[in-house]
Order: C-alpha cells, then structure tokens, then sequence
C-alpha cells in the first residue's frame, strides 16, 4: 500500500487539523497547570503600577514562538486582532482585554529574574521524566542520554554589554577588527527520536569587560553539570559531547556524580588514546562486530580500557563505526568512520546500541539548533538589547520549543499529513487569528486522551 498523499486525502487531513486546539490540547495534557504556573513566578514590580498580570506578559510570548513570529513588533501587529484576544481569554481560562504592547513585555524580561523562567522549564522537564511516556529512549542500564554542545547567539560590531566575548580578526589586507558575541551552552536530554528538548542553558560570558581570561565552553560545561546534579540528584545520565568534552576535568565531573560518558574522540584532542588503540588493533587484540545498523551494514571495533596502556586516571573503553555511504545522486562511494570513547564496558551484545546512541549526538545540531535558528524561532534574532531581556527571551524559546516538540511529535494528524516544520507552525498562527476558540473546544482540550511517540 502506497504512502503517497492525494491532494484530496491532503486536504481532508488539512480539515481536521485543529492547530492552535491542538497545541493546546498538547499543552494541556501534559502541564495543565502551565498557565497558572507562570502566574506565580516572582514579580519584580511594583504593584500599584501593573495593568498585566505575569502569565498575559509571557504566555504571547510562548505562543510568538511557537507560530514562528519573527520580532516583538510583528507579534503586537498579528495578535491585536479581537480572535486573537478572544482565543487567549479562552486558552488561559481568564479575562483579557488585550496583549500587551512589545515594549510592555520586554520592560517586564528586563527586570524578572532569569532563574524564574528556569523554575517552569524544570517544572515541565522532572514531569516529562516521571510520566513514564518516554521510558523507552533510556539506555539499557536506565540512563537518559544528555547532550551538551554550544551555539552562538548575537554577534555586534561593538561593544553590547561588559559580559560580552570578544575576537579579534584580521581582513585578506591585514586589518583588523574585534567582533563582540554571546554564546550559549546548552545540555539537551533525549526523550524520543523526535523530542531532544532543552534540560539545562549556560550563558558563556565574561564577568567583566577586563577578565584575563575569557568565559569559554569548558568552564560553562562545568558550571552546567554542577547545577544539573543539583536539579536532578538521582538521575541516571550519560553524558553525549564532542571531542571538545573528551577531557579529564568533564570526564572526572561526571566519574563524581556517577555519570556515564560517551564522547567523540579524535586524533587531534586525544592524540595518546588514540594512538594506543589504533596499536591494539593493528596488534589484532580487539572486539569485532559486523553487518550493523540494517542497510548500512557497518562495522564496529572495539577495545576496552585503552586507560591502562595510556596511563590515564579514567575509563576509555574505545570504539570505532565505518559504513559506505552511497551519493545517490552521482552513485559515488564515500567510507565514514567515527570514533568514540565510553566508561560502559563494550561487547558484542551492546556495541550495536553504543553506535547508535552516540550517533544520537548529532541530534543537538539538527533537530536542536538548526531548527531552532533557521527553522522555528530564529534564536539569533535580537528581540532585546537588554542582556537580562536578552536571556529571558532565550529560555522562554526554550520552553516554547518543549510545547511544540511534544506537538509536532505526539499529534497523529500532523504525523499523517507529513508537513515541514514551518506550515505546521503557520497553521497554528492561521488558526489562532481566524478560529474563533469555543466552549466545546476548550472541553476538547481538557479531555484526556492518550499520547503516543514513535
């Protein structure tokens, strides 16, 4: 039976897409009590002189995301429309007489304290975890697969704010010029195939404009892994990462909270390791498994505590990939091989699950990132010049991108119509301007119904 879409059946799908009741129905199942949730937050101002509450400040502003508004302006221009406010009172339970203006809610991000919106983003992520609905993507031993990797976010000729990173470059002429940035550390945990959500953000930035040595990934990894352990004391981890994180002090970091690890390793970051497993191979004394991962039929090697010829303090079990990969196109045969390095003892029984768990690696980068800057909520667009604003905005896509992650992943209809990304988020702004949201919609919402991932 073919799985190609008429455009009749297309848009029979299309008639029962209910978008922005959808998203809600979503939201609602998952954290019914989001609404109210960011209604407690800690305000930071006076009282005499709000016209909003906290929840009409920054629920738009997750909405904004989620149906792809580029800039504050746009969203004051698409949501002063009388469905739009009508549709909010609806989907927040309460009176609005209207969304605020753009300039009235980034004077409220400038002052809220960003660990607030931290406190609804761990709300939603221990929920997730102990709803058992993802029970499935934890590795055999239970540990859920963490993913740290960092982005950059804005980028200034000059000088944005004393916790700026600073660069200096030079032109094909030899002139040079400094470039001011910030950059973001982010630690994603794997809750399906298709739901890489964000479990912890790090903002790389200097102290001051005269620090010595600049903020870097390293020591913002640091900081993050601490406070993850502080959030989530008895959660099994491994730790996904780069080469970059393939060094002692993560790697002791993660020894210590009783953390697995599994990185990429390269020649040029872990040069000793590497040379003295490639010995081990070419002596011959080393595990071997063929045929992998279906069509690929990849081969893996493997040698465990490689650490005992290197001298190193830490486990490194390592282990290799190579497959062909076939250019469809011009029919050209290319051979990738990756290599890794883990504390999880290697066989022939879990090596098949080690390469595809540490391929899972690249998910931060795809389905993380990139949708997240060219896709969904152009991340690297400013909204605010305040660096306060500036992060609030960040970790409110964050939250953002938990909703529509678990929509785009958990609603049959959009699974069925095949969709991109961008027309299913378009739809939610279709539908939230045009619909008009009624009593036996919100009913709809609140009705339980079951959720399934794949």
């Amino acid at each position: 039976m073919s799985n190609h879409l008429t455009r009749t059946k297309k848009k029979l799908l299309r008639e029962k897409d209910k978008g922005i009741i959808d998203f809600a129905k979503m939201q609602y199942h998952f954290f019914p009590d989001l609404i109210d949730d960011l209604g407690n937050i800690n305000d930071p101002r006076k009282e005499k002189y709000t016209n909003y509450s906290r929840e009409e400040l920054i629920y738009p502003l997750i909405l904004k995301n989620s149906c792809t508004i580029e800039s504050m302006r746009q969203m004051t221009e698409w949501f002063e429309d009388a469905n739009c406010v009508a549709n909010l009172e609806k989907l927040m339970d309460r009176e609005i007489e209207n969304i605020p203006h753009y300039d009235t809610i980034n004077n409220f991000l400038e002052r809220l304290e960003v660990n607030e919106l931290n406190k609804i983003r761990l709300k939603m992520i221990k929920k997730l975890i102990r709803s058992k609905t993802f029970y499935q993507a934890k590795m055999q031993k239970g540990q859920w697969m963490v993913i740290l990797d960092a982005t950059g976010l804005y980028h200034f000729k000059e000088k944005h704010c004393d916790n700026c990173l600073v660069k200096e470059l030079t032109d094909k002429e030899g002139n040079k010029r400094k470039v001011y940035y910030h950059n973001v550390l982010e630690a994603k945990i794997i809750l399906a195939d298709n739901v890489i959500i964000s479990l912890g953000t790090e903002f790389i930035e200097n102290e001051s404009e005269d620090v010595e040595k600049q903020d870097c990934e390293i020591n913002a990894s640091k900081r993050l892994l601490k406070r993850i352990k502080e959030e989530f004391p008895r959660l099994k981890i491994c730790i996904l990462g780069d080469s970059l994180y393939a060094a002692g002090s993560i790697i002791d970091i993660c020894k210590e909270h009783n953390w697995n690890y599994l990185l990429r390793c390269k020649q040029g970051r872990q040069k000793t390791l590497v040379q003295d497993y490639q010995y081990v191979i070419d002596s011959g004394e080393y595990g071997k498994k063929e045929n992998l991962l279906g069509e690929e039929k990849g081969i893996a090697k493997y040698v465990n505590h490689v650490e005992d010829i290197t001298g190193k303090a830490f486990t490194a079990n390592i282990f290799e990939y190579e497959y062909e990969k076939i250019n469809k196109k011009t029919n050209v045969i290319t051979k990738v091989k990756f290599l890794w390095i883990t504390d999880i003892e290697l066989t022939n029984r879990n090596i098949e699950e080690m390469v595809k768990s540490a391929r899972k690696r690249w998910k931060i980068e795809n389905e993380g990132f990139n949708t997240q800057k060219n896709i969904l909520y152009k991340i690297e667009h400013l909204n605010s010049k305040n660096p306060n604003a500036m992060k609030n905005h960040y970790l409110l896509t964050q939250i953002s991108d938990i909703l529509m992650q678990l929509y785009l992943a958990g609603t049959k209809i959009l699974k069925d119509l095949k969709q991109t990304i961008k027309n299913t988020s378009s739809r939610l702004l279709e539908t939230f301007r045009r619909a008009i949201v009624s009593d036996e919609d919100v009913s709809y919402i609140k009705k339980y119904t079951t959720v399934h991932f794949v």
